[in-house]
Order: structure tokens, then sequence, then C-alpha cells
């Protein structure tokens, strides 16, 4: 498929994703809703600039740019510093202007590559604002549906909303998002740090790939 179609048919991917994850987050006490709407704030608005820019930004140059990203994020995810344990109170984390400003490049990545933006979001709750691995990724998980849900309008507005080719998606989605809190739970933090550098560091060889191959 044309690579705007893919996007837009991963972006309603996303949106079945953030649902079913979260309901399982949820039950489990882990997202920071609080901190997540406030740099929801700047994400809506950087994949409503991502959307419309996906357009006429050549693709080759977003995915070399953002591969560049991901493995200067994995370095520093792999280096970073110790963060605190998680704790039932929800509000000892605040989201910081250097957050916001992160939030909203991660909205704009989302809204040109087709992501969930969880790249940039779990990087910046948990090196920037040192929440606990765990609830950075069920944070992310918990914002990225309305940031993808947001991008979708300017591709629909395009005609390059396929619902038919988005639809398998959403049904493996919702399979697999749901056994996807289940097993996070069960890692420990160290683990699931570790996890996300290599997913990172793949995500980013396999787009330069695509390029230069």
């Amino acid at each position: 498929m044309p690579a705007h179609f893919a996007v837009a048919a991963s972006l309603v991917g996303v949106v079945a994703t953030s649902i079913s994850s979260s309901a399982g987050y949820m039950k489990r006490g882990l997202p920071l809703v609080r901190v997540g709407l406030t740099l929801e704030l700047t994400t809506i608005v950087g994949a409503i600039i991502g959307s419309i820019a996906a357009g006429f930004v050549p693709e080759d140059t977003i995915f070399v740019l953002f591969s560049l990203l991901l493995l200067y994020t994995a370095a520093n995810m792999w280096m970073g510093k110790k963060v605190r344990p998680a704790q039932h109170d929800t509000d000892q984390f605040q989201a910081t202007s250097i957050a916001l400003i992160g939030s909203g490049a991660a909205g704009c990545i989302s809204g040109t590559l087709g992501v969930g933006g969880g790249v940039l979001k779990v990087p910046i709750l948990n090196l920037l604002l040192g929440a606990p691995i765990h609830r950075s990724t069920s944070t992310s998980t918990f914002m990225m549906g309305l940031t993808a849900a947001v991008g979708c309008i300017a591709y629909y507005v395009r005609g390059e909303l396929i619902l038919e080719l988005a639809a398998p998606l959403v049904l493996g989605v919702l399979i697999g998002a749901r056994l996807g809190p289940r097993l996070a739970v069960k890692i420990e933090a160290g683990g699931l740090r570790r996890a996300f550098v290599f997913v990172l560091i793949i995500v980013a060889i396999r787009m330069s790939w695509g390029v230069f191959a």
C-alpha cells in the first residue's frame, strides 16, 4: 500500500490499541491520568501539524531523521538515570515545559508516521519526569488513542483512510492489546526498559533500511 494509506490505517490501529490496553492498565491503577491529559494538550497540536505536513514532506527525509532520533533516545534510555519506585500517589509527577514540548514533537511524529508516539512519550515520562517505566508505558498507551484519533482527521479529509484496510489491523490489535498489560506487570522494570530500547533500535534500523536499501 502507498505510505500515506498505510499510515492512516495504522493510526486507526493505534486508537484500538489505546482503548483495549488502557482498560487493563486502569484496573491496575498504573496510568498517570492527570499528567497524561496535561501532556496531551501539546500532543494533539503536534498530531494535527504532523498529519497535515505528511502530505508535503518527503517520506525518506522523515524516516531518516526519525531513525536518528530513535537511536539517540535508545542510548539515553539504556544509560538513563534511576527512577523512583512506583507509588500510589499519582500526583507526585508534574508536567514540565520541556515535557510539553517533547509531547508536541511526539504528536507530530504520530500524525506523520502513523505510530502512537510512545517512542518519545515513554522516554519523556521516564527520563524527564522520573516516572517508573511501568507507569510511563501505561500512561503513553492511555494518551496515544486521542493523539491518533486527531491525526486520522487529515488523512480522512484527503481520502487516504480506507476502513477495509484498517479493520483487520484493529481485530489483531484488540487481541494483542488485551495481553500486553498482563505481561507488562509481570516483567521487572529493568527488563521492560531493555525491551523498549531493543524495540527502538529495531524500528530505527528498519526505517533506515527502507530508505537506503
